[in-house]
């Protein structure tokens, strides 16, 4: 038995309806950076990835380029090769199967045609995943457990970048083809005497393809906020996170490697305790420090900036006060001296806890304070300067003799 010529034309008209797929964008990932306010994009097409801009490309994978990311390079992904055969074989056979007009025929497209859409989707998220994850070891910046995956559909926030990730109109014309060719299905089992015999109204045919068109807009729209990205937030694929953008500039930043603690005495431990200045529990220790008394006693806060704000409070006397380390931002848990280290306070990062003010990223090499302070953007500081601006954000007195106060970025 054949389809109604109306089933058999809406059959062919979804089929012809992909052809816009070849030459328009499937995917589109935007970033938005200090460094970069007017953003970057990249269209992920059936058979190429572009920049929105001519350099848009090149400039992402500088910025990939800084947190270990594999540079995006078309000519180097296979389904770039293999996906726009795919799209004309199932053109050809949607064409054919219409012209034929058998609705089992036409039913068997749909499926082809959902079951690949599905494995595009999962492809395309599994690419994401592997570019925001599998980073390189010797990255010029290296922040522990921080993956770069953007979500598949949504924004989120990489770093200091801001990663969304759209359909493109290429997705648009699938998304109607496969409503159409549900809707021709459809039809063609319902007009199909056999099956109106059987439940008038009600094929099992036309209910099968109902529901292949809903799994095909599940899965279309599927996207849940995952992290990982294109090389995030990706392609988002892309990026996350630094602040050059030229080669030059990327070339001129070395590797700064990152040593583990010596010894457990080394590490900050996380614990859920609580700050005794900002009074809220230490979550994430990244941010954090410690202030270790005459009488033995160790104290940890959330942030630098707590701890400053007890020292400069009185909370413990400087003379109760026997050493102060904070954690490497770059190491995540290792304490260093704050007299030693770097700080850097930038407008592009908060401090998971405490009050409103200054967020100071503890540095323990001038190397990775150069590199952070390219991703993040900002000012470095030493310790005593690093106290002047908490005393100032937070109305504290400030220790005799340190330098001129600075203004708090807002």
């Amino acid at each position: 038995m054949r389809a109604d010529m109306k089933s058999r034309l809406l059959m062919v008209l979804a089929a012809l309806l992909l052809l816009p797929a070849f030459i328009t964008p499937l995917w589109s990932i935007g970033l938005v950076a200090p460094q970069y306010p007017d953003g970057l994009g990249m269209n992920i097409y059936v058979h190429d990835v572009r920049g929105h801009e001519r350099h848009d490309l090149q400039n992402i994978n500088i910025l990939n380029h800084y947190i270990g990311m594999q540079p995006i390079e078309p000519e180097t992904i296979p389904e770039l090769e293999i996906m726009p055969w795919v799209l004309a074989g199932i053109i050809l056979t949607g064409v054919l199967a219409g012209a034929l007009g058998r609705p089992r025929i036409m039913l068997g497209w749909l499926v082809l045609f959902v079951a690949a859409g599905v494995a595009g989707m999962v492809d395309f998220y599994l690419w994401n995943i592997d570019y925001g994850h599998n980073l390189s070891p010797d990255a010029p910046i290296r922040i522990p457990d921080m993956t770069y995956s953007p979500p598949i559909i949504g924004t989120a926030q990489l770093l200091n970048i801001r990663a969304s990730s759209w359909p493109g109109l290429g997705t648009l014309f699938i998304t109607v083809s496969i409503l159409i060719s549900g809707w021709a299905v459809f039809r063609a089992f319902r007009g199909t005497p056999a099956e109106d015999a059987q439940a008038p109204g009600r094929a099992p045919g036309s209910r099968a393809a109902l529901a292949l068109v809903l799994v095909a807009l599940v899965a279309a729209a599927s996207g849940c906020d995952q992290d990982g990205s294109f090389g995030n937030s990706a392609p988002g694929t892309s990026a996350a996170s630094s602040a050059a953008s030229s080669s030059s500039a990327a070339s001129a930043l070395q590797r700064a490697p990152v040593q583990p603690p010596a010894s457990d005495a080394d590490r900050m431990a996380f614990d859920g305790k609580v700050d005794p200045f900002c009074q809220v529990p230490i979550e994430e220790i990244r941010w954090g420090g410690v202030i270790e008394t005459t009488g033995g006693e160790t104290l940890a806060f959330a942030s630098a900036a707590c701890l400053a704000g007890q020292l400069l409070s009185g909370a413990t006397p400087a003379s109760q006060v026997a050493r102060v380390r904070v954690v490497d931002f770059a190491q995540g848990e290792k304490l260093v001296e704050a007299a030693s280290a770097h700080f850097l306070l930038s407008p592009n990062r908060k401090a998971p806890a405490g009050p409103e003010g200054p967020s100071l990223l503890a540095i323990e090499t001038d190397r990775m304070a150069v590199n952070l302070q390219e991703a993040y953007a900002g000012r470095l500081m030493n310790w005593d300067e690093a106290l002047r601006v908490v005393a100032e954000a937070w109305g504290l007195p400030a220790p005799a003799g340190m330098p001129a106060p600075y203004t708090v970025p807002r």
